[in-house]
């Protein structure tokens, strides 16, 4: 023992001696710094041996100018040394102060050990054994100062490693842990820092001065403090992630209650915040993906054939709004697993009460690992954790405070009205949200595809019963709102392309609005598919012909079914639309408030379309002077009578009374349009009647004939003509007044005519009233009393009549029979055939069959044949 305290001595004061020859030092007693100083009595050195010489020396052994090189020399190397100092001193200074401090140190160990040599040496002359009381103390005091030093470093050690671990466990989310190491760092700390002079365990009374030592100390723990103010941002930064669990959202909001000793109340309402934001977020983003997409107010049809690109909208807005839906559910979801479990206590609760209790009664397996943690598990992720197994025991069971009391706990009541609140709130910005989210999409069966995957995701979505009824009812609304705007949308489209393919009708393009024009006018055949195709091409070709065929039977000219297309596509689009949605939701409430609220737009439309044929009507029949002008007006009497017949009203969604008020109003039209033409068309005719008959008597060509005239059966016939070319073969009840009401309407103009004197002989026109009479009769109806009055007065005019009234009668009813095929137009369709004849000419020939005997009278001027007539070859293929 002796031999090995000799040998530390020695070593000690070896050194003590070897710093104090290399480098003279000033001791400050007040603040235990060493500060470096030149020694100013060292005499000039010679660079060669590094001896010290006397400058009388150098005097007599060199010359002046030796002597001054000598001076030069030694001066550059003082000024060398001086620089190397300074740079030592500017750049090291820190480390020079430290080793100051450990030189000091150093000293005061020697001199201690000097002194315990000294005493063993007189112990040993004096032959005398030293007291055992005083060894024993000495050694236990050495002993004790030896464990205080180590549980100091152990201190330190863990302030050292402390800021690394946070950093690592910041990167990882592990917020929980951090802020156990904190405050386990804070712990430490304080009591470094403590100096209460009557505690036995304050490092004073240990004989160390921390403070004073140490100034590291205090240095690492401004290091170590700002981790506070890190955690708790990073921690309530990481409530806005969508994807987190709730051991995750749990450990983060502990983190938050034993960092900044919040209540849990305050903490669910930073959560819930946190999660607003996470809502707005999601919110824009949702706003910057409708105003990508397609733009409200276009027509359905012009985005259906996209299928991809409809298919990648709808997938965007299905994704959008879920991850909208989602937010709420989760955070609803999550704050209940935590601070209000219905099956067992709240995770949160169990979580506090394993931190406090001594030996925890909850069982490990009931919680999740990441919340079985103390200040051991702590220390061991601490690297060399070996060396902090020298903390005392105060701080290795370190617990953080948890106020356990009643009133820091949630009770249910408190937890559902926030949680209420926040609820209703999120559903009010989510509403808008989900209107802008379906305004990307144009076509209602992919509207109503969306919600039901929408339904679907709320039925699995664990709200309770009262949640989830309030998200489906958002997203019916929404589902509503949006079908009803696309049907909108489509209605306004059709009703302005309606006007635009009414104004751009001009009476120069009458010859299109024939129907004879467009039903004797021959379809191209379609072309071949190439060879090799498949037959499904044929198919198509053959089905497209088809349907141009079945739409010129049918009477409606290329530009009659133009018009009605707009109309009519738009009604089967939205009849088609409801059918498919009223098969998926059978007798569901929704798809009832939808039409609702869609019908009135639907009448509005009726109602537009008669207002604008009406104003068209009313235009053109203003000047009706010329022929085209008369067919265009007739094209807008079919555009009536074809909307007065057809479904259009009940397939476009109007209601009973609706559908009822739009024929009879389209039917009216109609009926107004067939008086206007009737007029024109008698009023015509007449004028022909008067301007021929006047053109007769001016070159004394009259002569009678007995029957008609043939002025008279040519304006019929042109009367008949008019009446086929209005293309209401396929309505027979309508066309039929339109027939009666011109022979009747003719009939009076030309009772007029003659009463004014304007026929060719009052024999002439007796033919010409009787023959007319026999035609109105052919329909049945009392509406020959204004002719019968013209034939009165022209037979009292004659004093000695030709041929009784049974022969005139007779006259005209074989005038009838032989003519009736050239105004076949003007006499009813119904009227009972013949009997006097053959099945087969009856069945033709419907108001007789004229003689055979009788002389050939021809109806109309015929031309001659031509003496080479009979020369002309006739292919009879």
């Amino acid at each position: 023992m002796r031999r090995r305290l000799q040998r530390q001595t020695d070593g000690w004061f070896e050194i003590a001696e070897h710093l104090e020859g290399a480098i003279p030092l000033h001791i400050n007693t007040q603040t235990s710094t060493a500060i470096l100083r030149p020694n100013t009595t060292t005499m000039a050195t010679s660079p060669q041996g590094g001896q010290r010489v006397d400058p009388d020396q150098l005097f007599t052994k060199y010359t002046i100018a030796e002597v001054r090189e000598k001076q030069i020399q030694l001066s550059a190397d003082a000024e060398a040394k001086q620089e190397e100092l300074r740079v030592m001193v500017g750049e090291r200074y820190r480390d020079l102060l430290q080793s100051s401090t450990v030189i000091i140190s150093l000293a005061s160990s020697a001199k201690r050990v000097h002194d315990a040599l000294d005493e063993i040496r007189d112990s040993i002359q004096s032959q005398q054994s030293p007291p055992v009381r005083n060894r024993v103390s000495n050694i236990a005091k050495e002993d004790s100062h030896l464990r205080t030093l180590q549980a100091l470093c152990a201190h330190i050690k863990l302030l050292l490693d402390a800021p690394e671990q946070l950093w690592r466990l910041i990167e990882r989310e592990k917020y929980f842990q951090a802020a156990w190491l904190f405050l386990l760092a804070r712990v430490v700390h304080r009591a470094l820092i403590r100096d209460d002079a009557q505690d036995e365990e304050s490092w004073l009374n240990q004989g160390v001065d921390v403070l004073e030592q140490f100034p590291l100390i205090q240095r690492q723990w401004e290091s170590v403090s700002h981790f506070r103010t890190q955690i708790i941002h990073r921690a309530t930064l990481s409530l806005r992630a969508t994807e987190k669990s709730y051991e995750d959202v749990c450990a983060t909001l502990l983190t938050l209650h034993i960092l900044e000793s919040r209540p849990l109340t305050d903490t669910l309402t930073i959560y819930l915040s946190q999660r607003t934001k996470t809502l707005n977020v999601l919110l824009s983003k949702g706003s910057e993906i409708s105003g990508k997409s397609v733009p409200n107010g276009q027509p359905a049809e012009a985005h259906t054939s996209g299928k991809s690109k409809f298919c990648h909208t709808k997938d965007e807005v299905k994704r959008s709004v879920q991850s909208l839906l989602a937010v709420i559910s989760d955070t609803l979801n999550i704050s209940r697993e935590i601070f209000a479990a219905s099956s067992a206590k709240p995770l949160a609760t169990q979580v506090l009460e394993y931190m406090q209790e001594e030996s925890p009664s909850t069982p490990a397996q009931t919680l999740p690992a990441g919340f079985l943690i103390n200040t051991q598990t702590i220390l061991a992720m601490l690297p060399s954790s070996t060396y902090l197994s020298l903390l005392p025991p105060n701080i290795k069971s370190y617990k953080p405070f948890v106020d356990l009391s009643p009133s820091s706990n949630f009770c249910t009541e408190t937890l559902e009205a926030k949680l209420g609140d926040w609820f209703t709130q999120s559903t009010a910005n989510v509403r808008d949200a989900l209107q802008r989210a379906l305004s990307s999409l144009q076509n209602v069966v992919g509207v109503w595809r969306v919600r039901s995957a929408w339904q679907k995701w709320i039925s699995r979505c664990g709200l309770n019963h009262d949640e989830r009824s309030v998200l489906s009812r958002l997203v019916d609304e929404a589902t509503g709102e949006r079908t009803t705007d696309i049907w909108k949308t489509a209605l306004a489209h059709a009703k302005e392309s309606f006007v635009e393919q009414l104004e751009v009708v001009r009476p120069e393009e009458a010859e299109e609005f024939s129907p004879l024009h467009n039903i004797y006018c021959p379809l191209p055949v379609p072309a071949h598919p190439p060879p090799g195709s498949r037959p499904s091409a044929f198919e198509a070709s053959f089905q497209a012909h088809r349907a141009r065929l079945a739409r010129q039977l049918q009477g409606r000219t290329p530009r009659l079914q133009e018009v009605l297309n707009l109309l009519e596509d738009t009604a089967v689009s939205v009849q088609r639309d409801l059918s498919r949605i009223s098969g998926k939701e059978k007798q569901s409430q929704l798809v009832e408030d939808v039409v609702t609220s869609y019908r009135p737009e639907a009448e509005n439309l009726c109602s537009k379309i008669l207002n604008i044929l009406t104003e068209s009507v009313d235009r053109l029949a203003q000047n009706l002077d010329l022929a085209s002008g008369a067919q265009c007006l007739v094209f807008y009497g079919r555009l009536a009578l074809e909307l007065s017949t057809s479904s259009f009203a009940a397939s476009i969604g109007c209601g009973h009374a609706t559908q009822a008020n739009f024929r009879q109003e389209a039917a009216a039209l109609f009926t107004r349009v067939m008086e206007r033409w009737t007029d024109h068309a008698t009023s015509s005719e007449v004028a022909r009647y008067t301007a021929g008959t006047i053109a007769l008597q001016s070159r004394l060509t009259v002569t009678t004939t007995a029957g008609p005239s043939l002025l008279t059966l040519e304006c019929l016939h042109s009367l008949s003509s008019s009446l086929h070319a209005l293309g209401l073969v396929h309505h027979p009840l309508p066309f039929s007044d339109v027939a009666f009401e011109t022979i009747i309407k003719f009939s009076a103009s030309f009772v007029d005519a003659v009463n004014d004197g304007v026929c060719l002989d009052h024999d002439q026109a007796l033919f010409d009233l009787y023959f007319l009479r026999r035609v109105v009769s052919t329909w049945g109806r009392d509406s020959d009393i204004l002719l019968d009055k013209a034939i009165t007065r022209i037979e009292s005019q004659l004093h000695s009549p030709g041929k009784s009234h049974h022969d005139l009668d007779r006259s005209a009813s074989e005038t009838l029979s032989r003519t009736q095929m050239l105004i076949t137009a003007l006499l009813p369709v119904s009227a009972h055939p013949a009997k006097e004849s053959g099945d087969k000419l009856a069945a033709l020939l419907s108001h007789g069959v004229p003689t055979v005997d009788t002389t050939f009278v021809p109806a109309v001027n015929l031309a001659q044949p031509s003496s080479r007539f009979p020369l002309l070859l006739i292919d009879k293929r």
